[in-house]
């Protein structure tokens, strides 16, 4: 099986000048804000969306910070916003007893860096601030034309929200992930449609009932809201056709079929250990006769239980390789060059970027999932996207569907929307 050769992506336009050095039309968008929560799931997303409006090379990126360490890592459950001035008054008061008692410092305290994480490095990144950001939106509006806002997660939803209601005539500002009441605070929303959609009857005996309003509306969508099939994400044309030409003599010369392997971790709605690993392990052995090479790939989050288990019953074949963590992180290659990948069902983002790949994608553990996650493998498998790994494959055989392509998909959408405002992006 050779691997699929990728058409020459869309050329994008050079010599575009800096994001606030030179002016042009107030009706062309050629910047872009990105408002993360920390998060690389979520901020991976927004950075996708941004490539494909052609604005990778001109956006910011601000994040909302949380306090974190201590009793902090019980309290993100929180508005961010409480939750900041909640610290900063227990800060206050364990100084203040401090000063009074002559106490010992804690372990609260201790184990809380500085304020917005600047003793874990964040003191770099721009502090996600509504006032700033509005103040800019406005001041170069006439000479560097609108601005595009893209947020992602819980904690950015204030934060956008007030940017469009503080700016609505020099924004445009999507929201990813349901924000769950109160869309029209957004110019788009982009969510999956399990996600807006996610009591099926199995579901419906695992939500408690006076949370059913909360978590799925009961009215269609409106048009400003775009339902894709899974999470976006960076992964197009252009992105595997570099990552092909930088991995060429990684895995050039690997026997084919090539198979990857991308292992996850246990979340609420898919958990799993020991079992599904050694149930992984075993399928693998199985299918091995029809592979040329196998590459696995543990995500950082990976619980030690499952990785013993793989490295106990594969660590010593010669046609695996178990990647350690190690930098370079093979992930790209393995997209550019695998012919086939196995999943745990765990991931929507592994997932989704597997399948915009066009090759065959085997998902393992769906079986432990439930509600959101449970539909969205559910639908994948209705599309001939996916199918169940079992151990009984050839893997050397091939097979294809539609890519899934939700990222360009969206932000066509958001050209509409432009467009309906007498705005466009840039050239």
């Amino acid at each position: 099986m050779r691997p699929i050769l990728l058409p020459d992506p869309p050329s994008l336009s050079t010599g575009v000048p800096d994001i606030f050095e030179q002016g042009g039309a107030q009706n062309v968008v050629r910047r872009a804000v990105v408002i993360g929560n920390g998060f690389p799931g979520s901020e991976n997303q927004c950075i996708g969306l941004v490539r494909a409006l052609g604005l990778a090379d001109n956006h910011l990126l601000y994040r909302v910070t949380r306090p974190k360490g201590g009793i902090n890592e019980w309290l993100h459950w929180l508005p961010v916003g409480f939750h900041k001035k909640l610290d900063f008054i227990l800060r206050h008061v364990y100084l203040y007893s401090r000063l009074m008692l002559g106490s010992k410092q804690s372990k609260y305290i201790s184990s809380v860096p500085s304020e917005n994480g600047g003793n874990v490095g964040l003191a770099s990144i721009l502090e996600a601030d509504v006032k700033s950001i509005v103040n800019m939106a406005r001041q170069t509006y006439e000479k560097d034309g609108p601005l595009v806002v893209i947020a992602c997660g819980r904690d950015t939803i204030s934060i956008a929200s007030s940017i469009r209601r503080l700016a609505s005539e020099n924004v445009f500002v999507v929201q990813i992930q349901h924000p769950r009441s109160h869309l029209n605070r957004f110019d788009m929303v982009i969510t999956p449609r399990h996600d807006y959609y996610p009591l099926t009857l199995e579901a419906q005996e695992q939500v408690p009932r006076f949370m059913r309003s909360w978590i799925t509306p009961r009215e269609p969508p409106q048009d400003h809201v775009v339902l894709t099939t899974g999470a976006l994400h960076q992964i197009d044309y252009a992105s595997l056709r570099k990552a092909a030409s930088a991995w060429h003599d990684e895995f050039a010369a690997l026997p084919k079929p090539l198979v990857v392997v991308n292992i996850g971790w246990p979340r609420s709605n898919c958990r799993y250990g020991a079992d599904l690993a050694k149930q992984l392990t075993d399928s693998l052995l199985n299918v091995l006769a029809t592979c040329g090479s196998v590459r696995i790939a543990l995500s950082y989050k990976t619980p030690a239980k499952v990785s013993r288990v793989i490295f106990k019953e594969l660590g010593d074949n010669s046609k695996v390789y178990i990647w350690n963590g190690q930098e370079p992180d093979p992930y790209m290659g393995h997209l550019a060059w695998g012919d086939a990948f196995v999943v745990t069902a765990d991931s929507v983002s592994l997932i989704s970027e597997a399948c915009s790949t066009g090759k065959p994608v085997y998902v393992v553990g769906a079986d432990h999932c439930k509600w959101k996650i449970a539909e969205f493998q559910k639908s994948l498998r209705e599309r001939g996207v996916v199918r169940s790994f079992t151990g009984f494959e050839d893997m050397s055989e091939s097979w294809s569907y539609p890519p899934l392509n939700d990222t360009a998909e969206a932000a066509t959408r958001i050209r509409r929307e432009l467009a309906a405002r007498g705005w466009s992006l840039r050239s």
